[in-house]
């Protein structure tokens, strides 16, 4: 309404202080809505419904980052292909980082090196905790050991498929570390 019969930048101004005042509308939108009478997500949990929350929610990020890991390091053999014959661009090198990031993060929840893990090590650390973590690590590095000692004699033979080798070893151990970890809690799970 502001902006009929104006032009150019006092229609841009007007345009502008519209889409700020739709902004603030629509966060105050969802602010309505997270603290609307009778909403009790605010209420604290019992301290074990907590745990098991948190505890199921850490296995489930660790079964899905090393999935999602897969996925990018398919989708990142193409690019290491394009570095390596000097054509990389930018968009080539963040698809090559992408599998190893999560495979980092996925090591990173399992180590419990995680912004949640940290601020809830009550809920999350015990004496089962560290034995899966030892486990779970402990396999994460012997897979990384041996996609890296296969990385190697492959970048002998040929570079270009020992660049690719170690982008897989390095997802490959992250996501060890992660399925192994969950699927050692989730046995542990079952037993108690």
């Amino acid at each position: 309404m502001l902006g009929q019969g104006l032009e150019g930048d006092a229609a841009t101004g007007a345009g502008v202080l519209t889409g700020v005042g739709f902004s603030c509308v629509l966060v105050g939108a969802v602010f309505a809505w997270r603290l609307r009478p009778g909403d009790r997500s605010w209420m604290s949990e019992a301290p074990q419904g907590k745990r098991d929350r948190l505890q199921a929610q850490r296995s489930s990020q660790l079964f899905m980052f090393p999935a999602v890991a897969v996925i990018f390091l398919a989708l990142a053999l193409e690019p290491v292909r394009h570095v390596m014959e000097g054509e990389g661009r930018l968009r080539d090198y963040l698809s090559i980082l992408l599998p190893v990031l999560y495979a980092w993060v996925t090591a990173a929840i399992a180590m419990g090196w995680d912004h949640n893990s940290r601020q809830n090590r009550r809920f999350l650390e015990d004496e089962l905790t560290i034995v899966i973590r030892a486990r779970a690590m402990t396999a994460a590095f012997l897979v990384m050991m041996t996609g890296a000692t296969a990385a190697f004699a492959l970048f002998l033979v040929r570079p270009e498929f020992g660049a690719m080798g170690l982008l897989a070893a390095l997802a490959a151990g992250g996501g060890t570390a992660g399925v192994r970890f969950a699927w050692l809690d989730r046995e542990a799970g079952q037993d108690g």
